[in-house]
């Protein structure tokens, strides 16, 4: 077993390399050009599509913050409730008991 590693294969080309390896194609090499500038193209709607979500997305977001802010804090909370217990014993103690 050797340790000696096999170099002889590193002086291809690009373009050897890359129709081994099964790889995107360049321009110069037939329809491989196309083949890019329509994934390209494909990338791009979706990047279009992407931006149109991500500005509803926004929006939903500036009309939920507004929302959250007009909800009442622990003192309106607490002031909310002191009214219910309020409400609640003097029904106890005013209203006749049905019995």
């Amino acid at each position: 077993m050797s340790n000696i590693a096999d170099f002889t294969g590193l002086n291809r080309s690009l373009d050897e390399l890359s129709a081994l390896s099964g790889g995107p194609k360049g321009p110069h090499d037939g329809d491989g050009g196309n083949m890019l500038e329509a994934r390209v193209k494909h990338l791009e709607d979706d990047m279009r599509e992407v931006k149109s979500d991500l500005k509803a997305l926004r929006s939903d977001v500036a009309e939920l913050k507004g929302r959250v802010s007009m909800l009442p804090g622990w003192p309106g909370l607490l002031t909310i409730a002191g009214f219910i217990v309020a409400a609640v014993g003097l029904m106890i103690r005013f209203l006749p008991s049905a019995g």
